[in-house]
């Protein structure tokens, strides 16, 4: 399987700035767009079921904010990832272990690799 080619919103820029105030936020992004591109993901079920979720933190109260955005992106996505049975709770959860491992044995300025 060869990487996906990067999408524009990975590319995109503000002010000569990334888009993206933080790594995690471009990489769950990422994530999305190889799923929209493989056929996994519907993007317009996608995209109603983000909008869903942001109304729902709206009527809450929450801000405004990349983050407020971000972490609803990444709730509707383990949401369906789960309900698709392609990660469970359990997966998601292993996995961002084996993430948290691998990068506090990393050594600073060295790239993170994850094993298995």
């Amino acid at each position: 399987m060869t990487p996906p080619e990067i999408g524009p919103a990975a590319r995109r820029q503000r002010d000569g700035q990334s888009a993206f105030a933080e790594q995690w936020h471009a990489q769950v992004t990422a994530v999305v767009e190889v799923l929209v591109a493989e056929d996994k993901l519907d993007a317009a079920a996608w995209s109603q079921a983000l909008g869903a979720e942001l109304d729902r933190r709206s009527a809450e109260g929450a801000p405004d904010t990349d983050e407020t955005y971000y972490t609803a992106f990444l709730t509707v996505l383990e949401t369906v990832l789960d309900k698709a049975r392609m990660a469970g709770a359990e997966d998601v959860d292993r996995r961002e272990s084996d993430w948290r491992n691998a990068y506090l044995s990393t050594p600073h300025g060295q790239p993170v690799v994850l094993r298995g």
